[in-house]
């Protein structure tokens, strides 16, 4: 039976002589996995329509199992990320996140549509050339898509008030507390051994997240300074619900 899905490539993998397991979201059926035949094959046509972050029309030959891929129409190739380096690094980053944070099968139009939204940031960032604070823009792009990702995936984090006492947050003094998802006051905390500090500027930084597309992103005067932070309090909250 043919299946028919509007999907992105997650990545790809190399199985046997000539076939290729692919990692997939699709707008139908969230995250899953298909095997493309003979792809690896001089001369086949299917492989230059399944490169990593296309957006395509796929279709599928599936009766029991994973399926095998039978047809590939690309709808966008997000060209100029591709050549840009650096924003394809990071753009594998953070999907490379993205597959980390979605389950099997779990169909979301909102992920869809966020994942599409961010390869169409990242893709007129890269079309801009030499921009002034390219690498920064990119940054901010990355981790607002991993914010806005995370409170999708029902890992919601509290950036209003104190996530243990309720209170307004104390300035200058507090700390992005991983193992309850949210910020807590500097006298508020008991537990050293699962926060890191938070400055205030960052707070709003990741409100803004919240707030904004993803586009808009790049209009953002961040420091380096925050900028590391923020990665840092991503990177451990990543870890904690992974």
């Amino acid at each position: 039976m043919e299946h028919k899905y509007l999907a992105i490539v997650l990545g790809k993998k190399d199985v046997g002589e000539s076939d290729r397991l692919y990692n997939i979201y699709t707008l139908e059926r969230g995250k899953i996995s298909a095997m493309a035949r003979g792809v690896r094959k001089p001369g086949s046509k299917l492989a230059g329509k399944l490169e990593n972050f296309y957006l395509i029309d796929l279709s599928l030959m599936k009766n029991k199992g994973m399926g095998n891929i039978s047809g590939s129409i690309v709808e966008n190739n997000f060209i100029h990320l591709r050549g840009d380096f650096d924003i394809l690094k990071k753009v594998f980053d953070s999907v490379k996140t993205f597959s980390r944070l979605i389950r099997e099968e779990e169909r979301d139009a909102e992920v869809f549509r966020l994942l599409v939204d961010y390869l169409e940031a990242m893709d007129i960032l890269a079309r801009i050339g030499e921009a002034e604070n390219k690498p920064k823009k990119a940054d901010l792009i990355s981790q607002g898509f991993v914010f806005k990702l995370l409170d999708f995936s029902g890992y919601k984090i509290e950036i209003r008030k104190c996530i243990k006492s309720g209170k307004n947050f104390s300035r200058g003094n507090n700390f992005f507390d991983y193992s309850r998802g949210g910020i807590v006051r500097g006298d508020c905390v008991s537990d050293m051994g699962s926060i890191v500090p938070i400055s205030d500027n960052s707070i709003k930084v990741i409100r803004i997240f919240f707030q904004n597309n993803l586009a808009s992103l790049t209009k953002l005067d961040v420091g380096d300074r925050d900028i590391k932070e923020i990665e840092r309090v991503l990177r451990t909250f990543i870890f904690w619900v992974c």
